[in-house]
């Protein structure tokens, strides 16, 4: 039997997954059903079985070669915080463009592809210098991964703003002309004057996180090679 040839090619393992992303980026995950891939690739649902076993498989898949073109450079010469930020910003990247990772990498179960293994790898080889344990090592970069995703939600969820806008701002103006005479610290924080940001909030809060993992564990510049990345991160989002 020849290969099944639909009306835009040859149907392969690769334009499977590009089909998927497609119809994941525009119409959501659980919108992403094997029908609806195949009929993005003007083929049978039951011909993409022979190319994947099921759809958790797919979406797998799917997360692996996101995470391919999301690859983290060449680390030679970065600290370990300038790592931390590099890791964040294509993280931060990724789940702007393909909102659906943000369900996808909580639920994709082992085995991970090569790509998702290699960004784990990256990740922690780069806290070498720090000194942590494995499973340290391991639980900072959970809270980064924790910080950049709750992050992206918070802005994917509000729509109304630009990404590169503070939400806490935007919080605050939510508040503004509330009744707040029983909450004396939230009327001061409100009634606070905003400081003039020179960096980028997201940056900023990744900071505080490895501020808090720099003092924990003793580290200092002269020791660690430890240098704080003052590169802003690019936190907007594009029209879809």
């Amino acid at each position: 039997m020849s290969p099944r040839v639909g009306p835009y090619g040859l149907l392969s393992h690769e334009r499977i997954i590009a089909a998927a992303i497609e119809v994941a980026d525009e119409a959501g995950l659980e919108a992403m059903t094997m029908k609806r891939v195949a009929a993005r690739l003007g083929a049978g649902a039951m011909s993409l079985y022979r190319h994947v076993s099921d759809k958790e498989e797919l979406i797998g898949n799917m997360v692996d070669q996101v995470t391919g073109e999301y690859a983290y450079p060449d680390p030679s010469g970065l600290s370990w915080r300038e790592a931390m930020h590099v890791l964040a910003r294509q993280d931060w990247d990724a789940f702007l463009a393909h909102p659906w990772m943000l369900t996808a990498t909580t639920t994709v179960t082992p085995p991970f592809g090569t790509a998702s293994l290699s960004a784990m790898e990256w990740a922690l080889s780069a806290l070498d210098e720090v000194g942590l344990s494995p499973d340290a090592a391991a639980r900072m970069i959970m809270t980064i991964n924790n910080y950049v995703q709750g992050s992206a939600r918070v802005v994917l969820g509000d729509r109304r703003a630009e990404a590169e806008d503070d939400p806490g701002l935007a919080w605050k103006q939510r508040l503004h002309d509330v009744e707040l005479k029983d909450f004396p610290h939230l009327s001061r924080l409100i009634a606070h004057p905003v400081p003039a940001r020179e960096r980028d909030w997201f940056e900023g809060g990744l900071d505080v996180i490895l501020d808090g993992v720099q003092a924990r564990h003793n580290a200092s510049p002269d020791t660690a090679g430890i240098t704080r990345s003052h590169e802003p991160i690019d936190t907007r989002t594009t029209e879809s």
